[in-house]
């Protein structure tokens, strides 16, 4: 039995509160013809991303969000579409929804380092795939309405 091997980047990720809430007002406020944001987790892993979806005028944009922890592009008909991936902390999901579901902030036991989040290429793949799959399948067949309709 053989193992390929995955590769893993250090990601920078989405660790706090502050970067969550500059990264969705951020991709809520647009004057492109076309841009989506929403959070995405792809069968067969356990991240939790955010996305952004937008349309671009060429093939692959220069204006590529730094941070980013991943960024790839769709060609549909005679559009082009840049769709940029920031991993989320689970730690930070998590203190997210105890300060606005209960109003608290649980002290835990805080590491001096940043969290490490690490983004493997079956990962980076897998999310390739089902986020083509989910947003643009459909559309390519004329199947049934979906969120680019």
């Amino acid at each position: 039995m053989q193992h390929q091997k995955d590769d893993y980047t250090i990601a920078k990720g989405c660790t706090s509160i502050e970067e969550l809430n500059q990264l969705t007002c951020s991709s809520n406020h647009s004057n492109e013809e076309f841009k989506m944001s929403f959070f995405h987790n792809p069968p067969d892993d356990n991240q939790i991303y955010h996305i952004t979806c937008k349309e671009i005028k060429s093939e692959k944009s220069t204006d590529i969000d730094q941070r980013s922890d991943h960024t790839f592009y769709h060609s549909l008909d005679d559009k082009n579409f840049q769709i940029t991936c920031n991993l989320i902390s689970n730690t930070l999901i998590v203190k997210y929804l105890n300060k606005k579901l209960f109003g608290i902030e649980l002290k835990q036991v805080e590491v001096q380092e940043q969290e490490c989040l690490t983004f493997s290429n079956t990962q980076r793949n897998n999310l390739e795939y089902h986020l083509r799959t989910c947003l643009f399948q459909n559309k390519e067949h004329n199947v049934n309405v979906n969120i680019l309709d």
